[in-house]
């Protein structure tokens, strides 16, 4: 998946957008999105499964057992192409990523598929795989991602997630990548946080308005006063 499927996929997003790095976030999105489908379907089906057999179970392995051979028999048991639509669904809505107005995420369906299947083979182990969580802006863990060749290698934070590390139970199986940059995505937080856009335009005019130049001299605050964080409003 990660070097041949994975790179097939970046060369078709590529003829659409010229964005690596949105193309890079698209395919981690893709394998995010199918291992949580395949998660949740697997539960259904297990579900289903478990209360077939309940009434009818005998002999000397447990209903739980009885569960797992069954599923272990019937592994092609699931709605593939339901899965892929619920994936396609879930990269409509992610803010996180974006495609030109005349493309959608149909254009890499080839890839969708494979990791639908992937994600539904590793949910139906006996000891299931699954994809570590994680978010942009958290720190690097050297023992779960390696860094991309366009790294900063002295930032401490994840600016995106290229592919995902894979995980049974706590113990990493296969590293995944990351790409980190010094401060990049902390960023919009911060300016978010900025003290100057807490006030609205209508209330910044009318508190100017309110007090005649006199007055605001005599109520501006000492620069000690202005320094402290919390009249910033920082924290």
């Amino acid at each position: 998946m990660f070097s041949q499927d994975r790179l097939d996929a970046m060369d078709t997003l590529r003829r659409y957008s010229d964005d690596y790095e949105n193309n890079q976030r698209i395919i981690y999105c893709v394998l995010q999105e199918a291992f949580s489908v395949a998660k949740l379907a697997f539960r259904q089906f297990k579900m289903k499964v478990r209360a077939n057999l309940a009434g009818t179970h005998i002999g000397p392995e447990t209903l739980e057992e009885a569960v797992q051979d069954y599923i272990n028999r019937n592994t092609d048991l699931y709605d593939l192409s339901g899965m892929v639509s619920d994936v396609i669904r879930a990269l409509n809505r992610n803010p996180k990523i974006f495609l030109p107005p005349d493309t959608t995420y149909g254009i890499i369906q080839p890839f969708i598929r494979e990791a639908c299947k992937m994600a539904w083979s590793m949910s139906a182990l006996a000891h299931p795989l699954d994809i570590s969580v994680s978010t942009d802006a958290e720190l690097f863990d050297d023992t779960k991602y390696r860094r991309s060749y366009d790294s900063e290698y002295t930032a401490p934070l994840v600016n995106h997630h290229i592919y995902p590390c894979l995980m049974q139970g706590a113990r990493v199986l296969i590293k995944g990548e990351c790409c980190t940059r010094r401060g990049a995505s902390l960023g919009s937080q911060r300016r978010s946080r900025s003290p100057t856009r807490s006030l609205s335009p209508s209330r910044a005019r009318s508190r100017s308005r309110s007090l005649s130049p006199r007055r605001a001299r005599s109520r501006s605050p000492s620069p000690r006063r202005t320094a402290s964080p919390y009249s910033q409003g920082v924290w």
